[in-house]
């Protein structure tokens, strides 16, 4: 009969649950004690990440943390790269490399919209012709455009799997959809703000992104990435060749696609694009366009002037109507905040809601900022930019509406 496992007084509960079980085979030991030394390595785990965590807190309590606001396509991604271009050096530096995905997919995006205005263009062309051999009527030539622009058409269409491939690479997005009753007798005129754009979820912006590029998984990525390069180099003529064609160039007036003025626009630098030791230039990152959704945190270290290094976060929230409930959480515990006005906005509408002016809501966004009592403490500055396009839309001679300003005044 086994001997029963004697109760000692003086013991007292925690070690007397501790105690190894009467009659521990060597097997049994052994096994406990392996699983004691794991439990031991999994709480000096805890132990360090509550540590880490402590430390991540205090830092986060001294950083300076700002919260910049305005419009969807008011700059916000354009400001933020400026200031760690200007202020955070070092990690500017090391992202670099890693736009050139991006820029990729902006040249390939450019391609593709001037592709479909063509394509829409000459199939509208057809029908109408059509309609008026069916009248007896001789109708003259609806369009500038020939079998030369069909067949350049045609081979441009592998860059709508090179499109697809680079979005996967940055990762999975989401749309803005295009109106399509938009427009006249021309057809559906292209508008910037309301072109179908690809969107990435991340909650530190492009930050992520560019990381998985400069580290890809298993190589795939960067196969992914110099497949796409070597597939539009070899589509470079075809591209110059449409970009540069005068029939081209009066199709996309007619229906008021300035491309130039969109984002992430490159097909002017696309032999320097094209370049295989092209490297993205500051100008370039800065033009460069990756639209992420949800709110964007950037923590920068300054690492620029006289002063010790100095943690920075920025937050960057989304700035379509139905997501701006989404700011007042972040204006307790901010230092600054930067709101964004863009005043080449005067002659769009909202993509959300094209019945409201662009730089009318602007102004009433200001006014409801700088009146919510959570901001009383709040460092608050306007940045009055685009202002290089506003130049040049007065300059074309395009001018508000009667009523623009009637807000405002």
């Amino acid at each position: 009969m086994a001997p029963k496992h004697k109760h000692n007084d003086s013991l007292d509960p925690l070690t007397l649950a501790m105690a190894p079980p009467p009659n521990e085979t060597s097997e049994q030991r052994a096994k406990r004690e392996r699983e004691e030394a794991e439990a031991v390595q999994v709480s000096r785990r805890i132990d360090a990440e509550l540590k880490l965590a402590k430390i991540a807190l205090k830092k986060r309590k001294d950083a300076v943390q700002v919260l910049v606001l305005g419009q969807s396509m008011s700059g916000k991604s354009t400001t933020i790269k400026n200031f760690q271009m200007t202020y955070a050096h070092k990690s500017w530096a090391e992202e670099r490399t890693a736009w050139r995905a991006v820029i990729l997919l902006n040249l390939v995006k450019s391609v593709n919209t001037v592709v479909d205005i063509l394509t829409e263009t000459m199939e509208s062309a057809e029908l109408l012709a059509t309609e008026s051999q069916g009248s007896g009527k001789k109708a003259p030539p609806l369009t500038p455009l020939n079998e030369n622009h069909r067949n350049i058409i045609r081979r441009l269409g592998v860059l709508r799997q090179i499109e697809r491939d680079l979005k996967m690479l940055l990762g999975s997005g989401a749309s803005e959809v295009e109106d399509p009753n938009e427009g006249g007798d021309n057809g559906p005129q292209f508008n910037p703000s309301r072109v179908q754009e690809f969107s990435v979820r991340s909650s530190s912006g492009w930050k992520d992104i560019l990381d998985r590029i400069r580290n890809p998984s298993q190589g795939k990525e960067s196969e992914s990435q110099r497949k796409a390069f070597q597939v539009i180099s070899s589509c470079r003529d075809d591209i110059l060749l449409v970009w540069n064609d005068k029939s081209v160039r009066s199709v996309l007036k007619n229906r008021e696609a300035s491309l130039e003025d969109s984002p992430g626009f490159f097909l002017n630098d696309i032999d320097r694009i094209l370049s295989p030791s092209y490297e993205p230039s500051d100008r370039d990152i800065v033009r460069a366009r990756l639209r992420t959704t949800g709110v964007q945190e950037y923590t920068f270290t300054l690492d620029r002037g006289n002063h010790a290094a100095v943690d920075w976060i920025i937050y960057d929230v989304a700035g379509v109507r139905t997501s701006r409930a989404a700011w007042i959480p972040y204006f307790k515990e901010i230092t600054a905040l930067i709101f964004l006005a863009p005043l080449s906005s005067f002659d769009e509408t909202l993509a959300e809601d094209p019945r409201v002016n662009r730089l009318e809501d602007t102004f009433m966004l200001w006014k409801t900022v700088c009146s919510n009592k959570l901001l009383a403490k709040v460092q608050i500055i306007l940045f009055m930019n685009k202002t290089d396009i506003l130049k040049k839309k007065l300059e074309s001679g395009i001018q508000e509406g009667p009523s623009l300003y009637s807000e405002i005044r």
